[in-house]
């Protein structure tokens, strides 16, 4: 943890880098660049990848769309990434899962984060929180593993989908407290949240973008965060290893990459156009409001980063005895 403490605060030191470009870098974009979302609209990386591109917009001159293509760990959005022209207009943005977490999940997997893909920017890291409706008679992270240990079948957490952060929060609380639970996926966090209000399920990891509002709406409750310490946007809310549950200290973090062979002066132009988006007043403000932390870095700091996170999630994904077909 201290290694990955550190990289996370290097790229987070990043945010004064200064933005300098090859003249050649300068005649890229020539039409459109897409960001292909690996989740449902609504969601996190959804957000994040629409306020990242209304920004890059100004930078490169040219419409930045978001493509939504939601199924398999994000191995649908990667592979229409991985068949588009390797010249930098198609860029895949993913979370933790889809290059961490998800190669080793999958007991077949399509592609390699490492080999198929160039880092090009970091965009965001954010820590997750384990939340309850507020119909739960569930209190505290120890109130309700023994509330799943009372019910009758157990009780039902929700995921982003096979392969998701949450998806993995859900099964190592479930091998480290032995409490009964079952795994519901769904396609992105705002279908799952919208069941959590429901009380089609019972519990649910999220990052703050999307808990944040319901937590402060009185709808949900917030029982814990997935983090070495307490958030400073819900300072309330016990770390799990405050509650009893150590090893689970995990933020999610979102990136974008171009498929391999894309033009060093593309990617250059792709990093210098996310970077000045990430340090715009008003995204750094929007960011913080919800929790989020920019990551503001370079192609190799991300792809240093990336590779340790790798390292990391790999003996814990195997650990969980958790696998995806």
């Amino acid at each position: 943890m201290n290694t990955r403490r550190t990289l996370i605060a290097a790229l987070a030191a990043t945010l004064g880098l200064a933005f300098g470009l090859p003249a050649a870098a300068q005649t890229f974009p020539t039409r459109n660049v897409s960001l292909v979302v690996p989740f449902a609209p609504g969601g996190p990386t959804d957000q994040i990848a629409r306020a990242v591109a209304s920004k890059m917009q100004e930078t490169l001159g040219k419409p930045v769309i978001v493509e939504n293509r939601p199924g398999g760990g994000g191995q649908i959005a990667a592979n229409a990434v991985k068949q588009a022209e390797a010249d930098g207009h198609t860029l895949f943005v993913g979370a933790t899962e889809m290059f961490a977490i998800n190669p080793t999940l999958y007991r077949k997997f399509s592609y390699d984060p490492q080999k198929d893909f160039v880092p090009v920017a970091g965009l965001a890291s954010t820590p997750m929180i384990l939340v309850v409706p507020a119909s739960s008679p569930a209190n505290s992270v120890q109130e309700l593993v023994a509330l799943a240990k009372q019910r009758t079948g157990g009780l039902n957490y929700a995921s982003q989908g096979p392969g998701s952060l949450g998806h993995m929060l859900g099964e190592l609380l479930r091998t480290k407290t032995g409490a009964p639970l079952n795994h519901v996926p769904y396609k992105g966090s705002a279908p799952a949240m919208q069941d959590l209000l429901g009380g089609q399920v019972d519990m649910f990891f999220d990052v703050g973008l999307i808990a944040i509002p319901q937590i402060a709406g009185g709808k949900i409750k917030a029982l814990g965060v997935a983090a070495e310490r307490r958030a400073p946007f819900l300072p309330e809310a016990r770390t799990l290893t405050e509650s009893g549950v150590t090893g689970m200290d995990a933020s999610v973090w979102f990136a974008a990459v171009a498929r391999a062979g894309t033009p060093e002066v593309a990617v250059t132009r792709l990093n210098d156009a996310i970077n000045k988006a990430l340090a715009s007043p008003d995204i750094v403000k929007r960011f913080s409001d919800q929790g989020m932390q920019p990551l503001v870095v370079t192609p190799a700091q991300l792809g240093t980063f990336m590779r340790a996170e790798a390292s990391r999630w790999t003996p814990l994904v195997k650990a969980s005895g958790a696998s995806v077909e």
